[in-house]
């Protein structure tokens, strides 16, 4: 019995952990998707209300019964690959600039009051130092950056970019919701990525799931042949 109540309990702390961590990726790619909607627009905020509801279709997504679902999400385990920056910059400004001494006295805090962030030089020399932004929230750094690039005696703004997941999510807003397309290549994507296969699923707000379908390289299970096969199998069992 004890032995038994042990398995229990460890079962019970792995599926709570793997949960969590499921969490934790439909988080980051709802902040990815979010970011990717708003950088071109003129504002450095990514709102909430919608990090929240990308994420609330993509749990949609993850908890629907459908094999194209249950492949995208539990077979290929396909989140996000980092390719909007919504955290950092490195700043290269001229030593001529006032507050290369002391960045304490900063002017970005004054064309972004509302955002805290850190400055921190990283590299100086006799012509310029090199600064690295930091954000303590998610924002749209490109446009953020490129506010700072039009400061006086600011040489160059970059944003850094992170190593990119061989496999994305990509999210097309639609009237009630939204187009999710699942993308999976083949290969390890070290040197060439191989082939690509996609899934295509509509999500409305209210957590209702559609399969709009699958195209690309054929994989060894297709989605759509493998769900009739499950529900000719059911079919043969009733009697």
């Amino acid at each position: 019995m004890k032995v038994l109540f042990m398995f229990i309990l460890l079962s019970f702390l792995f599926f709570s952990v793997s949960i969590q961590a499921q969490d934790d990726f439909y988080s980051k790619d709802a902040v990815q998707l979010a970011a990717r909607l708003v950088a071109n627009q003129s504002t450095g905020e990514i709102s909430e209300h919608l990090i929240y509801s990308i994420e609330d279709a993509l749990v949609a997504v993850a908890q629907s019964a459908s094999v194209p679902a249950n492949a995208v999400t539990h077979r290929y385990d396909i989140h996000t690959s980092p390719t909007a920056n919504v955290k950092t910059a490195r700043i290269i400004l001229g030593k001529e600039a006032a507050w290369s001494e002391n960045i304490s006295e900063n002017p970005i805090q004054k064309i972004f009051p509302n955002y805290e962030f850190t400055l921190e030089v990283t590299e100086a020399t006799d012509s310029y130092v090199v600064l690295n932004f930091s954000s303590e929230k998610n924002i749209n750094m490109k446009f953020v950056a490129n506010e700072i690039s039009y400061l006086e005696n600011v040489w160059m703004v970059e944003l850094p970019t992170k190593a990119l997941n061989k496999d994305d999510i990509r999210l097309k807003e639609i009237d009630g919701g939204y187009v999710l397309t699942y993308v999976y290549h083949t290969g390890n994507c070290e040197g060439a990525c191989g082939e690509t296969h996609y899934w295509n699923f509509e999500v409305e707000h209210n957590g209702q799931v559609k399969f709009l379908g699958e195209h690309g390289v054929d994989l060894m299970v297709d989605s759509q042949d493998a769900e009739k096969s499950f529900f000719s199998l059911l079919n043969e069992q009733r009697p």
